[in-house]
């Protein structure tokens, strides 16, 4: 769908029929369109019209429809595995209530250093839980991998992900006998913000929103003659909860933590760059929530002052993290920060942050902010079945957190 647009072309011919999905897959392009022009320095006005203007032919008068076979005697679940913090936790509450998760990490060739740490994680996780990793080469994945295509490299064709992988899980579903596919979409992934020169409202992540995962869940079953749910089980947290939970509960787990992209060289020989915004945030989230970040593997001190830039809160710029520029994402920072110097954490940006505004706004706030931060937000995307015992253990670790 984006390729008339980064090849700047008027339109696209495809020798099949007419894609059963496409009303769902233009609903979540336009969406996506605003964030992905932030990241580019585009005008999504220009973008949009360009997208409204682009001409679809597809030549097979044929349309497809699914199977209505169901999954044989559905059970397990499957995770989408990224082994960042939100797929382990996943994993890890999916296992305690008994699902029998099966992981499924996707390779996206097109990422420098990821498959390299990714699969060495993947190795010990093996030797140590017995339990394997299916792996799915994502060769459509080249279809935004600009260097491969010869093209510059833009944000566009990232937006679907999420949808991409659902639809290429549902085999896995099939011979694994999954009943639920599991995403890592927590509470912060609807976030939005208005750009304020644009007037337009950007989705940072607008597939891994509540609203979308829905969707997702609606377009398994369909193609799983309705046995295959899709959903998340930690939409209810936000960020800091989900770290401290995955810390503080099941710290095995938390071992294998790797949130950064290493899109650069300071990742290629450590799966932390250490040089991102999301290294930063990482670390700013352990030390909020009381959490030594080593136990993630996380070896530097993000708190320095050499690190202001990838602190929105501080005026910072997080270009390949856009929901770090909504109110809920400073918010967060600011919450962080306080809990943070509350617990005595050492730094640079911590003397800062106590040493002006900011500080008093925290305390002034703190209340609300742990109500926001610290607390069990109503959700749309778990599933119903298990909703009792997923919030039960919920319950348990945000009673045992300390400000």
């Amino acid at each position: 769908m984006h390729l008339p647009l980064v090849f700047d072309s008027p339109g696209v011919v495809y020798y099949s029929g007419r894609p059963l999905l496409e009303p769902y897959f233009v609903q979540n392009f336009l969406k996506d369109i605003p964030s992905c022009t932030e990241v580019d320095g585009t005008s999504t006005d220009e973008l949009v019209r360009k997208f409204f203007n682009t001409d679809y032919q597809f030549l097979d008068p044929v349309i497809t429809y699914p199977s209505q076979e169901p999954v044989d005697s559905p059970s397990r679940a499957l995770v989408g595995m990224s082994f960042g913090k939100d797929s382990l936790l996943t994993y890890a509450v999916a296992d305690e209530i008994g699902l029998q998760p099966e992981m499924v990490y996707v390779v996206e060739q097109s990422m420098t250093y990821e498959k390299k740490h990714k699969t060495e994680l993947a190795r010990r996780f093996k030797n140590e839980f017995g339990k394997e990793l299916s792996i799915l080469k994502h060769e459509t994945g080249k279809l935004r991998d600009y260097p491969y295509l010869g093209i510059p490299i833009t944000e566009f064709g990232w937006g679907l992900q999420t949808t991409e992988y659902a639809l290429e899980f549902i085999p896995f579903a099939y011979a694994l006998n999954a009943k639920y596919l599991l995403f890592g979409n927590e509470q912060t992934a609807s976030a939005t913000y208005l750009d304020t020169k644009s007037q337009w409202v950007v989705h940072p992540c607008y597939d891994q929103s509540h609203r979308w995962t829905v969707h997702i869940d609606q377009i398994t079953q369909s193609f799983s003659g309705r046995s295959m749910h899709t959903g998340s089980l930690i939409e209810p947290l936000m960020d800091m909860m989900i770290q401290y939970i995955l810390a503080h509960r099941y710290p095995g787990l938390a071992r294998y933590q790797m949130s950064c992209f290493t899109e650069t060289e300071a990742g290629r020989d450590y799966r932390w760059c250490h040089n991102c915004s999301i290294c930063a945030k990482m670390y700013l989230m352990c030390v909020g929530s009381g959490i030594d970040p080593k136990v993630i593997g996380l070896r530097e001190n993000m708190l320095k002052r050499e690190y202001k830039r990838f602190f929105t809160l501080f005026g910072g710029k997080a270009i390949t993290l856009t929901y770090a520029h909504t109110t809920v994402g400073r918010d967060e920072q600011l919450f962080a920060f306080h809990l943070a110097a509350k617990k005595g954490a050492q730094g640079g940006l911590i003397e800062a942050f106590k040493a002006g505004p900011l500080y008093q706004e925290a305390k002034n706030r703190e209340e609300e902010l742990c109500r926001t931060f610290c607390s069990l937000h109503d959700s749309i995307s778990v599933p119903h079945k298990l909703e009792d015992k997923v919030l039960s253990i919920y319950r348990e670790e945000i009673a045992s957190f300390q400000m």
